[in-house]
């Protein structure tokens, strides 16, 4: 908990602490990992660094925001802790990351073309009953 107060008030030494930071993610188990872990794990192409935010590991993990992120492979880091979320409005980013919030409304996710399609034959077949609506 002193280190993410650390991010938060100390803007100097703010890139060493985030150094020592340490969280659970979709993808570690019950293990923690760093940031600097997580980067080297990132997929390829994957925009910057997932988290979401909550009161505890089960509520996060079972989240619908994580659904779509989970079927691209992408790892997300579960920040459970109550000052986790001051601590990331100070960090930003990390190694030229940013830290992307997936609960956050607008969260960008690129889409193949095969997703792009199903999408637009889904929306043409229930097109009729909204114009009914």
């Amino acid at each position: 908990k002193n280190l993410k107060l650390g991010i938060h008030e100390d803007a100097q030494n703010r890139g060493k602490i985030a150094d020592l930071l340490r969280y659970q993610t979709s993808k570690s188990g019950e293990e923690i990992v760093s940031l600097k872990e997580y980067v080297e794990r990132m997929k390829e192409g994957q925009p910057g660094i997932y988290y979401i935010s909550g009161e505890s590991k089960a509520a996060v993990e079972d989240a619908p925001f994580l659904e779509k992120l989970k079927k691209k492979g992408y790892e997300v880091i579960y920040m459970v802790d109550p000052i986790d979320e001051y601590a990331v409005q100070q960090l930003k980013e990390y190694d030229g990351k940013k830290l992307i919030c997936v609960t956050k409304e607008g969260l960008a996710m690129d889409e193949s073309e095969q997703e792009k399609k199903a999408f637009e034959e889904a929306k043409a077949a229930t097109e009729p009953l909204c114009a009914l609506m």
